[in-house]
């Protein structure tokens, strides 16, 4: 079997018994970064990796505040020590990361430096610099306090159906049952419980919105939607980019997905599609991938294994090193993530399984990030660990699909055919939600002064725009609140066009992979390896794709998805 130790990596430069949780100790070494002599270009690399180990330290101290509260959403101490430890340490140390960029980057010794090496890190450090305002960090500090708080009331929400308390998320596998009232039923009392916090969800969304604007404006830019666009170090694509992104979509992806939803709702022998039907298989199998959270995990291992050993031994690790959190349970945060750990050299998966297939391929794209995370384990410039949103889901979403072949170890033959007809077709399914949430956050950010009403009809007529022919009638109060289940609307604005950049490249490499084989792999790997230490359309080149959002491209992707299905 796999060895289950993981190495985590011995520290240079900052002594190993140094608790970075007390402000006092970590001021003293941002201090003496700030009088680190650089006499030439190795000294000035030499005080980059110090800086980079600091902050690689203090982030992973951040990552536990936060993984504690999400895996305990409903104890307010520990969502009080994440926000204490965000404003009293985390965000104290902004100020000083700031000048410590100005120090690397008005080194005359720079010069010294590998320019194909620094190039990228230079275009991050100067764009961090330009936008940072001493005034925005009380603003951000308040950010994320709010922000906390939408876990909580979501994660706190529970349901009694059929003699059993549920989560929204555990109460979400009844969207699988062939038994079409049990469906409607679980679904009309989720959106009913949620419409008991809608006015919470609305005041803190305002209170959000209050803070999120004046940051751009003291950036001196017009609107929180270009502000958040550079902030997001989006070199390679412009917002007039991501708008003819969305055109492509409403233009090529709905009719295609409507053609599919159509197809499911003769199958189904419905005279309409309804939000309750999408999920359910229309053989009437309900898939049971797994039962036990054991079982979950060791499934999971073994297929990672075989796209590659290095992911199944990575993933074993984890395991074996109590980095996994997966099952539901009441007063856990909803969602999932991996969130890597600097200083240890792995990451954290969290998730709420619940034992559906939607399960799968959660735990599957997660380690998709996971294995982005031990790949970049030795990079020693905090910058370049971290790629870019795009190419950190392209690393995820590209996984799910890549492990396809081996879903054996979860369903039997048919059902591993309706698994893979639901994932193929979930691909280009999310496109068009995807553009919504996007399109939905560039209206809320450009029209600030709006009331919530206003906001939610217009979130209704953004959905319209990119419905693929889901009947709503009679529906229409839960429709404009369903933007309240997004977490990413509340907690990290405008993260979401990247899923669906991510996802066009996350097809293309799949696409490769069935034309290639294992040197599809091999240039997944490399990207992997990458990090974010090149710009984003050269990592999708090293990926052997295209960054593209073109209608000819959309076509193209949306044509093989269409041969795939049927060969299926």
């Amino acid at each position: 079997m796999f060895k289950s130790t993981i190495e985590k990596l011995k520290r240079r430069y900052v002594a190993e018994d140094l608790d970075l949780s007390v402000w006092e100790n970590l001021e003293r070494e941002l201090k003496k970064l700030e009088k680190f002599e650089i006499v030439d270009g190795d000294s000035l690399e030499d005080f980059l990796y110090y800086w980079s180990e600091l902050f690689m330290i203090l982030q992973e101290q951040l990552a536990w505040k936060y993984i504690d509260m999400t895996r305990f959403a409903d104890n307010e101490d520990k969502r009080l020590e994440y926000s204490r430890f965000y404003a009293e340490v985390y965000s104290r140390s902004e100020p000083y990361k700031i000048k410590l960029m100005n120090k690397y980057y008005c080194s005359p010794f720079r010069k010294d430096l590998d320019s194909y090496r620094y190039e990228n890190f230079d275009a991050i450090v100067s764009n961090t610099v330009e936008l940072f305002r001493e005034e925005n960090l009380s603003l951000e500090i308040e950010e994320k306090k709010l922000a906390s708080e939408y876990a909580a009331i979501i994660g706190s929400l529970t349901v009694d159906y059929r003699d059993h308390e549920y989560t929204l998320s555990q109460l979400s596998k009844f969207q699988l049952e062939p038994d079409r009232s049990v469906r409607e039923e679980a679904w009309r009392l989720s959106m009913s419980k949620l419409k008991e916090v809608h006015k919470n969800l609305e005041e803190l969304f305002d209170r959000l919105l209050a803070i999120r604007v004046p940051q751009a404006e003291n950036a001196g830019f017009s609107s929180y939607r270009d502000y958040m666009h550079r902030k997001k170090n989006r070199f390679v694509y412009s917002v007039d980019d991501i708008i003819r992104f969305h055109e492509s979509v409403e233009k090529i992806v709905v009719p295609f997905v409507a053609e599919l939803n159509e197809k499911r709702r003769k199958q189904l022998g419905l005279q309409r599609l309804r939000p309750w039907d999408l999920s359910v298989d229309p053989s009437g199998k309900v898939l049971k991938p797994f039962r036990t959270m054991e079982e979950f995990v060791q499934k999971a291992i073994r297929i990672l294994e075989k796209v590659d050993p290095e992911f199944g031994r990575n993933l074993f690790k984890m395991k074996e090193n109590g980095l996994l959190d997966l099952e539901n349970r009441k007063g856990k945060a909803p969602g999932g993530y991996n969130y890597p750990l600097d200083e240890t050299g792995a990451p954290f998966i969290f998730m709420n399984a619940t034992g559906t297939p939607a399960n799968v391929r959660t735990i599957l794209h997660e380690s998709g990030h996971a294995m982005h995370s031990f790949a970049t384990a030795n990079e020693k410039l905090i910058a370049y660990r971290h790629a870019t949103h795009e190419a950190a889901e392209l690393a995820s979403m590209s996984m799910e699909l890549l492990t396809m072949d081996h879903w054996d170890e979860y369903y039997s033959a048919d059902e591993v055919r309706i698994a893979r007809l639901e994932e193929l077709t979930g691909t280009l399914s999310f496109l068009p939600w995807c553009m919504v949430v996007d399109s939905f956050q560039q209206w809320i950010y450009t029209n600030p002064e709006h009331s919530p009403k206003e906001r939610d009809r217009k979130f209704a007529e953004v959905f319209d725009r990119f419905n693929t022919g889901v009947e709503w009638a009679g529906l229409e109060d839960m429709k404009e609140i369903r933007w309240l289940l997004q977490p990413h609307i509340f907690t990290n604005p405008f993260y979401y066009i990247e899923y669906g950049i991510a996802q066009l490249g996350a097809l293309a490499i799949y696409k490769n992979y069935r034309e290639r084989g294992p040197e599809a792999i091999e240039e997944y790997k490399k990207f992997l390896s990458m990090g974010y230490s090149r710009p984003l359309d050269e990592l999708f080149e090293i990926a052997g794709i295209e960054f593209d959002f073109s209608e000819k491209h959309l076509s193209e992707l949306v044509h093989f998805v269409g041969s795939e299905l049927v060969s299926l």
